[in-house]
């Protein structure tokens, strides 16, 4: 035998209500989104990060590598006397060449002060 029982809706969110007080909010009301094109206002010149000359007009690269490498890189710029960075554009000028481009990747002006040894 089954009964046919008729149960009543329960208004679940009434019940929470008469519960919670109501400065308690289950969602917050959506949040607009930021926009991404609103233009940033332009620093004064007297605000501007100092960028060195030589870092005029280029970019950097970053690339990952073992510590290895970076320590390997580091003792040949060492032992041939002259920077990582110009060790690294000889390998891209090689790497150009290989594939039929033009050797353009020339190192960053260094000052001879800088390779110098100190006392």
């Amino acid at each position: 035998m089954t009964k046919n029982k008729k149960t009543s809706s329960v208004d679940f969110l009434a019940g929470l209500k008469s519960i919670e007080p109501d400065t308690v909010r289950r969602h917050p009301p959506a949040a607009k989104p930021i926009s991404t094109t609103v233009p940033q206002p332009e620093l004064p010149a007297s605000l501007q990060p100092i960028q060195q000359p030589s870092r005029r007009g280029k970019v950097a690269i970053t690339h990952w590598v073992d510590p290895a490498v970076r320590k390997q890189l580091a003792r040949l710029s060492i032992d041939h006397d002259t920077s990582q960075g110009a060790l690294m554009a000889e390998a891209l000028n090689l790497l150009f060449e290989k594939y039929g481009q033009p050797p353009i990747a020339a190192p960053m002006q260094e000052s001879a002060a800088v390779l110098e040894p100190t006392a």
